[in-house]
């Protein structure tokens, strides 16, 4: 209905009324053929059945059972004790547009605009929790905070607040509870009044309604620096800030004067030489201004051969800032160096442009383990590189999570030269142009250990429309690939190779490998993996459907010439049945036609068997954000299709008519943006405000079947993150 003109979706609107009061004295025949024209006309469902309700004649209750699965139902209400608050809701038009969100780069499926409901009326609950490190007891406080969004209607819950505070104790202290605030997304900010260190911070937060109480933290900081001035040098710079830092008491916060630097407003330090390095620890750095905001405090080299930041000092968190425009010479956007940069943290930082280097290059030991102290990035955008988003090397560990590295010339999050990299959630597209242009790569030299061996533990990431490999594994390097998404990539999907020298190793379970431009997956030299019932106890869950059979590819490439398992799969030949066809998948699937890759047994898509929902993440989300949902029996084969190159995921899982895999939250449909056996990628079809359930619900041909209901939009639901943990993803390294 989409290519319709809306004066002919009229015409056929009008007929369909028309006709309905007239069916009672249309022959059956007639009315079906009347009644599909119609509702294709409508619905753009050429396929229909016009028994609707399957009561064996045709009527106006087949339309009306049509539009009642068509049309999303609103939400339901979970009833709870009047608020005792009588505040008048105040408008939300002019919140901000959050920077951080990832702009999707396919089309989902139109859908509905979700009208907001009725806030439940027991509202949600705020404790505020301060961690006093300030060596002051009580330390006195005001915390204020505003709904910045309209999640759901109320005339009676607060949309902002006020308090005043007193905090006794050291550590972290839970100060006040605020009572049945409306849900939805606030700002909160907070002023510590003693000591009088002018401390002002900002943050926001998704507020739901729910036994368990929301949580805010701040930190209170022994000691406040502020940036006064976007001068290059001279008092209040950034550069004399940085100056005073081993001089000054920690833990200490630098802020920015909202002055000089308003807030809403981009405002630019222009660096005329490079800053100085920030080489003590425990300090930071929050350029989040009033409006809740990141990326309107700038830090701009322009071109010059200099990074734009560096930290060798730990602990130390970085928040909010924009990075941009590195110059010659090699030089990183923001680097982390050097065996003392243990424990910092990079957050909501926006990080573009660098002419020669790498958004962020982290090296030379910086972090020691993936424990407490490894480095994180965490919600950052990191795009414009000349070469990497982020590269790892010498020693290096980090952890990248819920990031989204795009358009990077020469690829996406690497580890290098002995990098050691955890990479949860991240969204790593159309890295492309150079000569390494993956969209995850781990690798070592291909002359032997020197540098020793690289590692990437991967975990539920989406790598797409990047220029090499979604995944690529070279030379003395180890790779755990766990839950990813790996499609229209313009290579392989995933690749374990070594030209030369030392054999890669990888471990992949519950991985999709689709639509790429060349092969699904590849194993070739003398490396080592494992695809399912191997030699690294691969549980198998992995997809190969869609990659370039006709020019030559493979869904799967043994081109080792040694036993490569691939046990407990599904592919695209399988076949419709509940076993599938073995023949079919040696024929057309694999390279070597299961010469020396063993496939049996592979995992029919179509099992017939409900789908299981273990775990989301995050729990809680706004309109639009990603949603990652973990379980088992999702049906990637037929989620995806070759007619369209694969570019309509969300056209090819829908729930009207049931395709693929239709996700329902509170029986809203959830545009679905990747399948893999064990995980499902969706957005969030609105900001969700109560405990909702969410049902996942697989095509199995003629029929349909559906999970339990899971609870998201929750302070006490299972996340992901605390169900699956660091230790669960498990090296394969020596």
């Amino acid at each position: 209905m989409s290519d319709t003109s809306p004066l002919l979706r009229c015409r056929h609107v009008a007929a369909l009324l028309l006709f309905l009061s007239i069916m009672p004295a249309v022959a059956n025949g007639v009315a079906c053929k009347q009644l599909d024209a119609a509702i294709a006309a409508i619905f753009d469902d050429p396929t229909a059945p016009c028994d609707h309700n399957d009561d064996g004649s045709v009527s106006a209750a087949d339309v009306t059972r049509l539009l009642v699965n068509t049309v999303p139902p609103t939400p339901t209400l979970t009833t709870s004790p009047t608020a005792t608050t009588t505040l008048t809701e105040t408008p939300d038009l002019n919140s901000p547009t959050p920077t951080m969100t990832p702009t999707p780069t396919i089309t989902p499926t139109a859908t509905r605009t979700h009208t907001p409901a009725l806030c439940p009326t027991s509202g949600a609950d705020l404790d505020i929790v301060i961690d006093n490190q300030s060596e002051t007891s009580p330390l006195s406080i005001t915390v204020t905070g505003e709904r910045i969004d309209t999640a759901c209607r109320t005339t009676v819950l607060p949309t902002s607040y006020s308090v005043a505070v007193e905090c006794p104790g050291s550590g972290v202290v839970t100060c006040g509870t605020v009572s049945q605030l409306a849900p939805g997304e606030w700002r909160h900010s907070l002023h510590v009044l003693t000591p009088r260190t002018g401390q002002v911070q900002h943050q926001t937060s998704m507020l739901v309604a729910n036994d368990a109480a929301n949580r805010l933290q701040f930190t209170a900081f022994a000691n406040v620096l502020s940036v006064e001035t976007t001068a290059n040098t001279g008092n209040g710079s950034l550069r004399s800030v940085l100056q005073k830092t081993e001089s000054s008491n920690k833990p200490l916060l630098i802020q920015f004067d909202p002055t000089v630097f308003p807030d809403g407003v981009p405002t630019t330090i222009q660096l005329l030489f490079q800053l100085p390095a920030l080489a003590d620890s425990d300090v930071t750095i929050d350029a989040i201004d009033a409006t809740g905001t990141a990326g309107n405090r700038i830090v701009d080299a322009g071109g010059l051969a200099i990074p734009v930041f560096s930290i060798s000092g730990a602990r130390n968190h970085i928040v909010g800032l924009r990075l941009q425009n590195a110059g010659g010479s090699n030089r990183d956007v923001l680097n982390i160096a050097g065996a003392g940069a243990d424990g910092n943290t990079v957050e909501h930082v926006i990080v573009q442009n660098a002419a020669t280097g790498d958004g962020i290059g982290v090296d030379m030991d910086a972090g020691a383990d993936f424990d407490s102290r490894v480095n994180i990035i965490r919600d950052c955008e990191i795009s414009g590189a000349s070469d990497k988003g982020i590269k790892v090397t010498t020693g290096a560990h980090v952890r990248v999570e819920r990031c989204w590295v795009h358009d990077n010339v020469n690829g996406g999050i690497q580890s290098t030269l002995g990098g050691h990299v955890q990479a949860w959630h991240n969204l790593v597209e159309r890295n492309r142009g150079g000569s390494a242009q993956n969209g995850l790569s781990v690798n070592a030299r291909d002359d032997g250990t020197s540098g020793g061996y690289s590692e990437m533990r991967s975990w539920g990431n989406i790598a797409r429309a990047n220029g090499a490999n979604g995944f690529s594994v070279r030379a003395f390097a180890f790779a755990h690939a766990l839950d990813d998404y790996l499609a229209t990539n313009g290579t392989s999907g995933i690749r374990v190779f070594n030209d030369v020298g030392p054999s890669a190793t990888a471990l992949v379970e519950g991985t999709s490998a689709v639509c790429n431009a060349v092969d699904g997956a590849v194993v070739a030299n003398s490396s080592l993996a494992d695809f399912g019932g191997g030699q690294f106890a691969s549980a198998g869950d992995n997809a190969f459907t869609q990659n370039n059979l006709p020019a030559g590819g493979a869904n799967f490439r043994n081109a080792t010439g040694m036993l490569v398992s691939t046990v407990n799969n599904q592919w695209e030949h399988c076949g419709h049945d509940t076993t599938c066809a073995d023949d079919a998948i040696a024929s057309l699937d694999l390279s070597d036609h299961g010469a020396n890759t063993t496939f049996s047994p592979a995992q029919a898509h179509r099992s017939l068997h409900a789908p299981i929902v273990t775990a989301v993440a995050p729990a809680i989300g706004g309109q639009g954000e990603l949603l990652r949902i973990f379980g088992s029996g999702f049906n990637v084969i037929d989620g995806h299709f070759a007619e369209d190159n694969c570019a309509d995921v969300s056209g090819r899982n829908r729930c009207v008519p049931l395709r693929g895999n239709c996700v329902q939250i509170n029986g809203v449909s959830a545009p679905v943006e990747a399948v893999t056996p064990t995980m499902l990628v969706v957005r969030w079809p609105f900001t969700c405000t109560q405990p909702v359930p969410l049902v996942v619900t697989t095509d199995q041909g003629s029929t349909g079947t559906s999970s339990a209901a899971f609870t998201v939009c929750t302070n006490d639901a299972v996340d992901a993150a605390a169900a699956l943990n660091a230790a669960e993803l498990r090296p394969l390294g020596p």
